[in-house]
């Protein structure tokens, strides 16, 4: 039985995205070699981090030391509040103006189109824009042209982004969904959070259609900390830590389910015999 080859897809969660440094730490502790990568806003740069090589330790204390202001510039109110030019300045500063090719793992990343009203897969060129597009949240962020398109947050298409690793083939897709509630919401206070409440509408309900064809779904319970919470780093990662090591055996025998039958379907369209038990 061959090895399963293992895709993970990092959902969005502006500073709630820090739970998948907790979640990643958890797999690399019990063995879950990640094959691939798939990333939306927050998750893009996570993923991003990972596949360039950082370490999980180097995430953590990069995590903590994060704030608003290296991530927003001010601009003329036009098409948004902020700029989201130094989203791809801290990217580039963490990891240089690498290309998708030069990734260590495998990894895509996802935003909208505002020009086609499509779904765009980066899979190639520079990491750095790819990641500000992801992230660039409506209204709040201007959009990022690129190439005479128009770039939003990839949660508006693709919130946590499993069909988007189909972009490699056939794999153990695991979804990790930050966007999971209870139903309870808070009425918002602010323009911003109602910007962030009807985009997390359209999120949350793309994130169905992904879990649908997701091998496994993993959901943190971070509700409780705000999106803007960057100052929650330490807690957000430690929830994603223990959630999934909560779930790591009936992941590993999610796997194994996985490998028995592809296993099997292999040999059956080969027409090799399996090995008998006896």
């Amino acid at each position: 039985m061959g090895k399963v080859r293992i895709g993970v897809a990092l959902s969005g969660g502006t500073a709630r995205s820090m739970a998948h440094i907790g979640i990643l730490k958890a797999f690399e502790e019990h063995g879950i070699e990640i094959d691939y990568l798939s990333g939306t806003s927050g998750g893009s740069l996570v993923a991003a981090f990972y596949a360039s090589g950082k370490s999980i330790e180097e995430m953590e204390n990069l995590a903590e030391s994060l704030s608003w202001r290296k991530l927003a510039g001010l601009t003329l109110p036009k098409l948004g509040l902020l700029s989201s030019n130094k989203i791809r300045e801290f990217v580039i500063d963490q990891i240089g103006e690498i290309c998708f090719r030069d990734l260590k793992i495998p990894t895509v990343v996802v935003a909208a189109d505002l020009t086609t009203g499509e779904k765009k897969i980066f899979k190639e060129g520079e990491v750095a824009i790819a990641c500000q597009a992801s992230s660039s949240i409506p209204e709040v962020y201007t959009p990022v042209e690129i190439e005479g398109h128009s770039f939003v947050d990839g949660g508006i298409v693709e919130y946590m982004p499993v069909k988007a690793l189909s972009e490699f083939g056939e794999m153990f897709r695991i979804g990790v969904n930050l966007g999971y509630e209870s139903g309870k919401r808070k009425r918002p206070r602010h323009l911003v959070e109602v910007i962030m409440e009807v985009t997390g509408f359209i999120a949350n309900l793309n994130a169905l259609e992904s879990e649908k064809v997701a091998d496994f779904v993993i959901r943190p319970d971070v509700e409780r900390f705000s999106p803007f919470a960057l100052n929650k780093a330490a807690d957000l990662i430690e929830v994603g830590y223990v959630t999934a090591v909560a779930e790591m055996a009936a992941l590993k025998e999610a796997i194994g389910r996985y490998a028995s039958f592809t296993g099997k379907l292999r040999r059956f369209l080969t027409g090799v015999p399996g090995r008998s038990a006896g």
